[in-house]
């Protein structure tokens, strides 16, 4: 009798052990799991730009952009430039020149707001590459050692030698200097009119954006309140899919 309470005794405590054993395994199984989600997540938020048609190095999975070893193949450079920034307002550590073009602007709009006469910071960033006649390969602060030009150079760009402008060529990413048909840009945002909801409304699974006070610049509409350079995640660099107009019904609640 003592040995098979002693017996039962032992499969109480092996059973117990393993039940433990199964547990901790599990455990670990899900921190692993956790873990995997979590660098999955961090791998899309690092690969950003560089994915995406603005990463004008020539890793880029665009068709214009640099060839090997161009600006030491870096992906920032074409825009931005941590020393000897253009300060002239048009984007943060801005590394090309300001656009001199004179652009053609919306006009007043149904509602009674007109833009300003010029396009403005972020919109004129965009536009020193989508407006067709300036220079995408002009660069202020050269990488590595390559000097530091004020005003910008154009530097050799793929096929396009150093000190020849290569510009956006013809197609759907040429918006052209007439913005008159275009939404309009640089243009205060007032809500209640157009339909303009209130800049507190909260916007659901926008990209850098949760209200939409976050799409103005200045209390302005720009390029950058429907587009994020940085992340093409809707295509087109949407801040938020269009399916359904959802894009658009974000500011405008019709």
């Amino acid at each position: 009798m003592m040995a098979n309470m002693m017996e039962k005794g032992i499969t109480l405590k092996s059973n117990k052990t393993k039940k433990t054993e199964v547990s901790k395994m599990k455990g670990k199984v899900l921190v692993l799991i956790v873990a995997a989600i979590a660098l999955l997540g961090a791998g899309v938020a690092l690969a950003g730009i560089s994915v995406t048609k603005h990463n004008l190095s020539s890793g880029g999975p665009g068709t214009i952009k640099a060839s090997a070893g161009q600006q030491n193949d870096e992906i920032c450079v074409y825009c931005h430039t941590p020393h000897f920034a253009n300060t002239a307002g048009v984007a943060p550590l801005w590394n090309k020149a300001t656009p001199s073009a004179t652009y053609t602007m919306y006009g007043t709009t149904l509602a009674g707001t007109a833009p300003d006469a010029a396009p403005n910071g972020v919109t004129k960033a965009c536009l020193s590459c989508h407006d067709g006649v300036s220079a995408i390969n002009s660069i202020v602060n050269s990488a590595g050692a390559g000097g530091v030009v004020t005003g910008g150079t154009n530097v050799a760009f793929g096929t396009t030698t150093a000190g020849t402008a290569k510009t956006m060529p013809a197609g759907a990413t040429n918006i052209g200097t007439n913005l008159a048909d275009d939404h309009p840009v640089s243009i205060t945002y007032t809500a209640g009119k157009a339909s303009l909801v209130a800049t507190t409304t909260a916007l659901t699974g926008w990209e850098g954006a949760t209200t939409v006070a976050n799409l103005l610049r200045s209390s302005k509409v720009e390029c950058s309140s429907c587009h994020d350079p940085h992340t093409s995640t809707n295509g087109l660099f949407l801040r938020k899919a269009n399916t359904g107009s959802a894009l658009c019904l974000g500011c405008h609640g019709k």
